[in-house]
């Protein structure tokens, strides 16, 4: 190859992709027509290289025109579009061809055509325009925000512009932007004081109520710190406050703050950590201002404890008037009872019995108005403890045997024989509810009988019981409609009751009130002119004691009463001893069942019966059946008939004598005592202990009062003749006789001169060498928890004033164990 000649082949990017080659065997030169030939034959293939690249590029770009998202589109400078994209048509329903034929400014929102026009003008002088935003129409009548992004061609006047939909975004916006608004709105004009600050304790923001409470302005707190509004010794608080903040992302609590005004402020502040639209961590605070509160409760506090001190000068005040009166009355009870014992005419027995009821009734009106005083003040509580069911309720009953043997009412006492023998309760409170419920019932009881009944509601099992106490009557009864008032303080069921009966017309509300300590409340049923039922019922935690039964022996039982409902109670008690027993309603059928000659190991014998009493009857049976003379009797009767019916009994030898009510225990004890040879011609009552036999017994007797100090001598020596009594007129001589006698028993008054007897008592409790002396505590009772100051003082138990015989002397019986036993005599 002779000949070479080569013309590079180039694209529009200025690249040699090929070349135009000329070859021969011959060399040679080419002639000038021949390279111009070549020259523009290259050219030639030149432009059609970048023909078919353009083409390439033509189909790639009409691509991504046509898939994109985004509105891309073409407009002339006059405001028409001369192509878009489909994404046109996928946003806003139009088709292309509407789009093509009008003038863009028909789709815009027509608050927008100015800024539109305004922007075009702009590209139409050659600058771009970039992230501009208007509305357009949809084809559905909605509004969209389109972003627009522009530039322009002047040589062609043409504008080439891209289009997204940002009307989610803008939307947010708005409704965030509305959002601010409201908060700041609602930040400025809340009542309550709000601040911003950062973690350094710079605010950033307070609300018009924080700049009112501190009187500075806005733009001043926004320059300053929480550290100046706090003196500088409070500074360290405030750096475990953000330390706290940072740390577990909120605070709480008091602090101090001083005013631009110099006044200070307490308020009360919770903090939490929060972040601003920044990400930047910030702390909101909402602060009550507390000084007005903090005052009055300084206030409220300072009068509280006035308040504590009146009521403590009130209570010492009621504690001594209590004492004060309950002292002339003890005498007056005491001695009109010892002087009712003594040989007296009709007269002056009457007139002695009105004395000493009266005093009963001005101590019970006396008892209801400090009762009623304490619940009034919510001082009133309960001390359990565990008691006996039979002792308390006889003990009820018997304050009010007087009463009711006066009136000649038949006393029923009804004790469910199922329930435990102890319960768990209140015994001074239960039994003030039962004596009120009682004494109620004798108030309105011109004849008939009253009951007082225990029944078994539910056994729980596991030691504890539901059980009804009640009291029902055969009395004037109450009308329906005015059942629920007498449950009110001061109310009976019409003023002619206060008139014609008495009383304060408190003792239902007080138990009423008692009941509420315990979560119960009496209830009634009543018809007037038939009678009442009182009744409650209690939760009790309940314990059982074995007793013997010793009644083996004993097979069959005549019962000789009038009153079904006592006969009903006496069979029901023989029964569970599996005694068999006939019954006798009088004093005659009692005569014809003993003609039918049946064989009665014991006949019980109710005195008080009409046509034909007890007595007579029991002489006649005797005179009717030789083999009567051994047979064991047990007379029933009212301790009214005390004196005229020992010497009827003891010359019919009579085995026992029962004051009613009858109590289950009671009954089983005397029936046991007459098969064993052992029956004494004494009552056998519980409640009314016969003398003590003593041995040695030296007792010592603390009170500073003359005439009770005599009354207690006096009572002592019928109850325990033989005992030593050690007398002393104050505390502080109480216990130099303690150490220097030795006494077995101790009788101490509370409020005594020098040294009062919880004093007194403490002393004695510290000097002791040996066993403990009962110390029996002599009070008014008046004051709250009174009780248990004498037993945390050492005292062994208590004694309410006036101080009763018969009170005094089962305290005796009770605390002297092996010193005290049961014998003869009155």
């Amino acid at each position: 190859m002779k000949f070479y000649e080569s013309f590079p082949i180039i694209d529009s990017n200025d690249s040699v992709i090929g070349s135009l080659n000329i070859f021969d065997n011959k060399e040679r030169v080419l002639t000038h027509s021949e390279n111009n030939f070549l020259e523009k034959s290259v050219q030639q293939i030149n432009r059609w290289v970048t023909s078919k690249e353009n083409e390439q590029r033509l189909r790639k770009h009409d691509n991504l025109f046509q898939l994109s998202n985004d509105l891309i589109g073409i407009a002339s400078f006059e405001g028409s579009f001369v192509k878009i994209n489909p994404a046109f048509s996928k946003t806003l329903g139009w088709t292309n061809e509407k789009f093509m034929e009008s003038p863009f400014s028909d789709f815009i929102h027509e608050d927008d055509k100015e800024e539109t026009t305004i922007a075009m003008q702009n590209l139409a002088l050659g600058k771009s325009v970039v992230n501009f935003t208007n509305r357009y129409k949809t084809k559905e009548g909605e509004n969209k925000w389109i972003e627009w992004t522009s530039t322009p061609d002047l040589e062609a006047k043409l504008v080439f512009t891209i289009g997204r939909d940002v009307t989610e975004f803008v939307q947010r916006e708005q409704l965030l932007k509305k959002s601010e608004q409201k908060y700041h709105k609602l930040f400025d004009n809340i009542q309550g004081i709000l601040s911003i600050h950062d973690l350094d304790g710079n605010f950033i923001d307070v609300n018009d109520a924080g700049l009112a409470a501190t009187g500075y302005s806005r733009k001043v707190m926004q320059k300053s710190t929480i550290f100046h509004l706090r003196d500088a010794q409070y500074h360290d608080e405030i750096k475990e406050y953000l330390k706290a903040i940072k740390k577990y992302g909120k605070a709480s609590g008091e602090m101090s703050i001083v005013k631009k005004s110099g006044e200070n402020a307490i308020w009360y502040f919770i903090s939490t950590l929060d972040e601003d639209e920044a990400g930047n961590k910030q702390v909101l605070t909402n602060v009550i201002d507390i000084t007005e509160r903090k005052k009055l409760n300084n206030e409220l506090k300072k009068a509280k404890e006035e308040a504590e001190e009146a009521f403590k000068a009130k209570s010492e005040f009621v504690a001594n008037m209590s004492h004060e009166i309950r002292t002339p009355l003890n005498g007056i009870i005491g001695f009109t009872e010892l002087a009712l014992a003594t040989k007296l005419d009709e007269t002056q027995k009457q007139y002695l019995e009105i004395i000493n009821q009266s005093g009963v009734s001005l101590y019970s009106i006396i008892n209801d108005i400090l009762d009623f005083s304490k619940m009034e003040s919510n001082n009133m509580k309960l001390a359990i403890d565990r008691i006996e069911v039979e002792e308390i309720v006889s003990e009820a009953f018997n304050i009010v045997s007087y009463g009711i043997n006066t009136k000649g009412l038949e006393m029923l006492l009804d004790i469910d024989h199922n329930i435990p023998h102890y319960i768990w309760a209140d015994a001074m409170r239960l039994k003030q509810i039962l004596v009120n419920l009682l004494g109620n019932a004798l108030k309105f009881t011109e004849k008939g009988e009253i009951k007082l009944y225990v029944t078994i509601l539910e056994n729980y099992g596991e030691g504890k019981m539901r059980l009804r106490f009640g009291v029902s009557d055969t009395g004037i009864g109450i009308h329906k409609d005015k059942q629920q008032e007498i449950f009110n303080p001061f109310s009976q069921e019409d003023g002619s009751i206060t008139k014609r009966f008495g009383g304060t017309g408190l003792g239902l509300s007080i138990s009423n009130k008692l009941l509420a300590l315990a979560n119960s409340k009496l209830q009634l049923e009543s018809e007037q002119g038939k009678g009442s039922n009182f009744y409650f019922d209690l939760d009790f935690r309940v314990e059982d004691e074995e007793l013997e039964n010793g009644l083996h022996d004993i097979k069959s039982v005549l019962i000789v009463d009038d009153n079904e409902n006592n006969r009903k109670i006496l069979k029901r008690m023989l029964e569970i001893k599996n005694i068999q027993v006939k019954e006798a309603e009088s004093g005659l059928k009692a005569l014809l069942v003993m003609l039918e000659n049946p064989e009665f190991d014991v006949i019980i014998m109710d005195y008080h019966m009409p046509i034909m009493d007890g007595i007579e009857t029991i002489q006649k049976i005797k005179g009717l059946k030789p083999s009567a003379q051994e047979l064991p009797f047990i007379v029933l009767y009212s301790s009214s008939d005390d004196d005229k019916l020992q010497a009827a009994c003891d010359e019919l030898e009579v085995s026992s004598r029962l004051v009613k009510p009858i109590r289950m225990k009671q009954m089983y004890q005397t029936l046991s005592r007459i098969k064993n040879n052992e029956a004494a011609k004494a009552p056998v009552i519980e409640e009314k202990p016969t003398q003590p036999t003593i041995c040695d017994l030296k007792i010592l007797v603390a009170e500073d009062n003359d005439v009770n100090m005599h009354l207690t001598r006096l009572y002592l020596k019928s109850i325990v003749p033989n005992a030593i009594i050690v007398e002393a007129t104050n505390g502080a001589e109480a216990v130099e006789k303690y150490k220097k006698e030795f006494p077995d028993f101790v009788l101490m008054d509370v409020q005594m001169p020098k040294m009062n007897g919880l004093e007194a008592a403490r002393k004695i409790r510290a000097a002791e060498v040996q066993m403990e002396v009962p110390i029996i505590a002599l009070t008014a009772g008046s004051l709250p928890g009174e009780k248990e100051k004498c037993l945390n003082a050492g005292m062994t138990d208590f004694l309410t004033k006036p101080l009763l015989k018969q009170s005094l002397s089962h305290m005796l019986s009770k605390w002297l164990g092996e010193k005290v036993t049961n014998g003869g005599g009155k």
